[in-house]
C-alpha cells in the first residue's frame, strides 16, 4: 500500500490546475490589498469604509455563482466526455444568461446602497466612504461578472495558466493606477476612495479585453457572430440547477459578515479594522482552498464526464491530503505569530491586537476551511451542489446567533465572535467530508451521467 506522503500521480494534475488558479484568485486579493494600502493614507475611516464595501462584494461575488459555477460544472463534464461543440456553446448560453442576472443584481443593488450601510450601524464618515466604493463597483458590475465566468471558462478546461498571466497583468495595472487615481500622482487630482474603485474598474475591462481574445485563440468559444447571436437557451436549467444552490452557499456566507458587523462595531471601530486586514491575510489560504475547489470541479467534473468514478474518489481523497498538509504550517503560523504577520498592514496598535486575537483564533480550524472549499469543488464537479448547500448553509447562518450569545450574552467580547466563525468552519469541514465519503447518498451523487438538456443542438 503507498503511504500518504509518498508522491502520487494525480498530484502533478492537481497542482496543474490548483496552483495557477490560487495565483489567479490571488490576484483578486492583490486588487484589495494595494486598493488598502492607498485608500489607507485617507485615515481609518476610509478603511474601514472601504472594508464595509467589501464586504457586499463579495456577496455580489458569491451571487455570480448562479451561472458560473453551473457553467464550469458542465464545462468540464463536457470536455471530459469529448464534447468539445457542446462545451462551446453552453459557455455562450451561460454568458447571455451572466448578463441577465447581472442586469437583476444591479436594478436590486444601486437603489438601496444607503440603506444597506445605514443598517450595518456604520458612522457617517465611514459610510460615505463606502458608498462611494460601493456605487462605482455597482456600475461596473458587467465587467467584474463577465471577466469571472471568463475565468470559469478556463478553469473547466483546466487551463488555469492563461487566466492567471491575465489577472496578473491587471494586478500590474492596478499597481500603477491607485496611487494616480487615489491620490492625485503625476495629476494632481486626487479622487479619493473613488479612486480606487475606478481603477480596479478599468483593471477588469482590460483583463476582459485580454480573456476573450485567448478564449477564441484556444477554442473555447465559438467565432464572434454566434457569442453575441441569441442563444436557444436549452441549457440555462442546468446551469441554474447547478449554480443557483452554489451560489446561495456563497451570498449567505458573505452577507453573514456584514451582519456580524453590527455586533462588531458595538466594540468600536479597531476591531472592524483589524477584521479588514485580518481578511488580507487569510486571503492567502482562502484563495490556496480556492484553487484546490476548482482543481476538484475540473478534474471531477472531466471524470464524471467519462463516467470513471474510481478516478473521482482517488482525486477527492488525494486533493483533501494535499489541501491539508498546504495549511498546517499557516494554521501554526496564525496561532504562534499573528502580531508578526499584522504589523505589516498596519501601525495602529489597538488595530493590530484586535486582528492577531482573530489570526489566533481562525488559526485553529484553518485546515478545516481547506477542506470546506475543496469538497465545494467536489460537489460542483459532480454536479450535486443541492447536497453540500444543505449542509453550509445552516452552519453558516448559525455564526450570527452565536457570536451574539458568546460576543454579548456570555461578554466574551470580540474573541466571542471569532469563535463563532471558527467552530462553523470546523463543522462544515468535518460534515461536508463526511457527506461524500460516508453519506447515505454517495451512490447516487457518482451516478456517472450528464444532464438531458447537454443533448446536441438541432
Amino acid at each position: 500500500m503507498k503511504l500518504p506522503w509518498v508522491p502520487h500521480p494525480l498530484d502533478r494534475e492537481i497542482y496543474n490546475i490548483a496552483v495557477p488558479a490560487f495565483l489567479g484568485f490571488l490576484g483578486f486579493v492583490l486588487f484589495d490589498a494595494i486598493n488598502i494600502f492607498w485608500v489607507g493614507r485617507l485615515g481609518t475611516s476610509a478603511i474601514a469604509g472601504v472594508a464595509s464595501a467589501a464586504f457586499l462584494t463579495w456577496a455580489v461575488y458569491a451571487a455570480m455563482n448562479a451561472t458560473t459555477a453551473g457553467a464550469n460544472s458542465l464545462i468540464a463534464q463536457l470536455v471530459g466526455a469529448g464534447r468539445a461543440e457542446e462545451a462551446r456553446q453552453t459557455a455562450v448560453e451561460a454568458a447571455w444568461l451572466s448578463l441577465g442576472v447581472c442586469a437583476l443584481l444591479m436594478a436590486l443593488l444601486l437603489p438601496g446602497i444607503g440603506a444597506i450601510f445605514r443598517l450595518m450601524g456604520l458612522r457617517p464618515e465611514t459610510a460615505a466612504y463606502a458608498r462611494q466604493y460601493l456605487t462605482i463597483y455597482a456600475w461596473a458590475l458587467p465587467l467584474y461578472y463577465l471577466c469571472t465566468l471568463a475565468g470559469s471558462v478556463f478553469n473547466a478546461h483546466g487551463d488555469t495558466r492563461t487566466n492567471v498571466l491575465i489577472i496578473s497583468s491587471s494586478v500590474a495595472l492596478n499597481i500603477l493606477l491607485d496611487p494616480v487615481l487615489i491620490l492625485g500622482y503625476l495629476t494632481g487630482r486626487p479622487f479619493g476612495v473613488p479612486g480606487a474603485a475606478a481603477a480596479s474598474a478599468v483593471c477588469m475591462a482590460c483583463a476582459l479585453a485580454l480573456q476573450l481574445v485567448f478564449l477564441r485563440r484556444r477554442g473555447y468559444l465559438p467565432p464572434l457572430a454566434e457569442v453575441l447571436r441569441r442563444p436557444a437557451f436549452t441549457r440555462s436549467a442546468d446551469i441554474l440547477r447547478i449554480g443557483v444552490p452554489a451560489a446561495s452557499v456563497n451570498v449567505v456566507w458573505s452577507l453573514v459578515y456584514p451582519a456580524l458587523t453590527a455586533i462588531i462595531t458595538r466594540f468600536g471601530e479597531a476591531p472592524l479594522a483589524g477584521l479588514s486586514v485580518c481578511f488580507r491575510l487569510e486571503g492567502v489560504p482562502y484563495y490556496l482552498g480556492i484553487g484546490f475547489s476548482t482543481a476538484m470541479a475540473t478534474l471531477v467534473g472531466q471524470s464524471m464526464g467519462r463516467g470513471d468514478i474510481r478516478r473521482v474518489r482517488e482525486i477527492v481523497a488525494r486533493g483533501r491530503l494535499l489541501i491539508t498538509a498546504l495549511l498546517l504550517p499557516v494554521a501554526l503560523a496564525f496561532i504562534f505569530i499573528p502580531g508578526l504577520l499584522v504589523r505589516p498592514m498596519t501601525t495602529d496598535p489597538e488595530v493590530i491586537a484586535n486582528a492577531a486575537r482573530y489570526l489566533r483564533t481562525v488559526g485553529y480550524c484553518e485546515i478545516f476551511l481547506g477542506w470546506e472549499l475543496l469538497f465545494e469543488g467536489v460537489f460542483t464537479g459532480l454536479g450535486h451542489t443541492r447536497d453540500y448547500m444543505l449542509v453550509s448553509v445552516p452552519l453558516t447562518l448559525a455564526r450570527w446567533p452565536a457570536a451574539w450569545l458568546l460576543a454579548i450574552t456570555l461578554g466574551f467580547g470580540t474573541p466571542g465572535i471569532w469563535w463563532a466563525i471558527s467552530l462553523s468552519t470546523l463543522a462544515k469541514g468535518i460534515w461536508t467530508s463526511r457527506l461524500f465519503h460516508k453519506g447515505v447518498s454517495t451512490a447516487r451523487l457518482l451516478a456517472p451521467q450528464l444532464p438531458p438538456a447537454l443533448a446536441p443542438q438541432q
